[in-house]
């Protein structure tokens, strides 16, 4: 169900300085830009960089400021069900972006875990 890593992100409050930091400077390869995320490409891996000022506060409080696991789930529905079926809570519905779907859920010791379901070719 779960197979690979979809992609790990990053919080930043400056889009702009981030783009010039991580393409610039560090030379990642830009995968994705849009006025609040950036995607990079790091030896077959996804780095990602989320804006937070644009992130609307998780009913249990603000987004943390630090890296999060994003796990790629196929259909995420199912994947959903499964971690229900387990009596792991979902935090959020389902949220559909043009780059996919998310959802997250927590680990025992509460860091947020993310769910990717990139979009349909079609």
């Amino acid at each position: 169900m779960f197979e690979k890593i979809a992609f790990i992100h990053y919080c930043t409050q400056n889009l702009e300085q981030a783009l010039k930091f991580y393409r610039d400077i560090l030379g990642l390869k830009l995968l994705v830009k849009d006025k609040e995320w950036l995607e990079f490409e790091v030896g077959g891996q996804r780095l990602a960089l989320h804006r937070v000022d644009l992130m609307p506060p998780r009913p249990e409080g603000p987004h943390p400021y630090g890296a999060m696991i994003w796990l790629e789930a196929q259909p995420i529905e199912k994947s959903i069900a499964f971690l229900k079926e387990k009596n792991i809570n979902i935090i959020n519905e389902i949220e559909i972006f043009p780059y996919g779907k998310t959802t997250t859920f927590k680990d025992p010791d509460g860091n947020l875990i993310g769910l990717y379901e990139p979009p349909s070719k079609e």
